[in-house]
C-alpha cells in the first residue's frame, strides 16, 4: 500500500504539504516548481513530466471532517459573539477508520495469546489481549443471544 498516494513518494508528500500549508498563491507555487533547481533535486517527475500538477493530486485527497459552529446566546452584552465550534464525533471516528494509516493497525476482535500451547503464561502487549477487553465480549455475546433469542421468540 502506498501511503504517499497520489504523490510518488515522501519528498514529494512533504514539499507538496508545505507548499499548500504556506499561504503561497497557486502562481507562486507553480511558479516555485519551475524552479530548474527544485524540478532537478526534488521533483524530477512533478512538474514537467507528471500530467497531475500538486494541485489536482491535493484535490483528489479525502477530505477530514469538517466544522461546525454555533453563536452561542449570552445573557448580557459582550463586544464579539461566543461561538461554539465543533464536529461531528461519528464523521471524525469514520475519518479515523478509514484512514489508510490504520488499515491494519486497528483490531476489534479481543484474543489471547499465550507463550506455549498448553496456554501457562498469558502474554499482554496491548489492550485487546487484556481480561477486560475478552470479558466485555464474553458478556456483550451473552446479551446479544439473549436480545436475538427473545426477538425471534
Amino acid at each position: 500500500m502506498d501511503h504517499y498516494y497520489p504523490f510518488s513518494g515522501q519528498k514529494e508528500w512533504e514539499v507538496a504539504s508545505w507548499l499548500l500549508c504556506s499561504g503561497l498563491s497557486m502562481a507562486k507555487i507553480n511558479s516555485f516548481l519551475s524552479l530548474e533547481m527544485v524540478s532537478f533535486k526534488l521533483f524530477h517527475c512533478i512538474h514537467h513530466s507528471d500530467k497531475y500538477p500538486v494541485k489536482i493530486k491535493t484535490e483528489t485527497l479525502p477530505s477530514g471532517p469538517h466544522w461546525l459552529s454555533q453563536v452561542i446566546p449570552t445573557v448580557h452584552p459582550i463586544k464579539s459573539p461566543v461561538i461554539l465550534y465543533w464536529r461531528d464525533s461519528l464523521e471524525c471516528i469514520m475519518s479515523i477508520l478509514n484512514h489508510p494509516f490504520f488499515h491494519d493497525q486497528i483490531d476489534f476482535m479481543p484474543c489471547r495469546v499465550y507463550t506455549t500451547v498448553q496456554q501457562l503464561c498469558h502474554m499482554y502487549f496491548e489492550w485487546m489481549t487484556a481480561d477486560d477487553a475478552w470479558n466485555m465480549q464474553v458478556h456483550f455475546s451473552f446479551f446479544l443471544c439473549v436480545a436475538v433469542l427473545t426477538f425471534f421468540k
